[in-house]
């Protein structure tokens, strides 16, 4: 039983994790495509790379993960769930 919950929650973890995944690496192609003279702009003004790509990484960022922060009453579930299946 233990063994079964354990994959589940590993295939449920993948599984977000790969959407989220999807959606930031979208969000960011999308915005560096988009908003190309912002990128320049940053770059122009004498900025690193890492600093002019910090904008559109957080947007990105942003766009992936807060679905899932908004899913939070379902990881709560699946946590309440799983302390219960090992503490029996």
């Amino acid at each position: 039983m233990k063994i079964v919950y354990i994959i589940m929650v590993l295939a449920l973890l993948s599984w977000k994790g790969y959407y989220a995944w999807l959606r930031g690496r979208n969000s960011y192609l999308k915005d560096m495509e988009q908003y190309r003279s912002l990128w320049e702009y940053l770059l122009g003004n004498g900025a690193t790379l890492s600093e002019a790509r910090r904008p559109f990484l957080k947007r990105a960022l942003r766009r992936a993960l807060m679905p899932m922060v908004r899913q939070w009453r379902l990881w709560a579930i699946v946590a309440a769930i799983g302390i219960l299946v090992f503490i029996l």
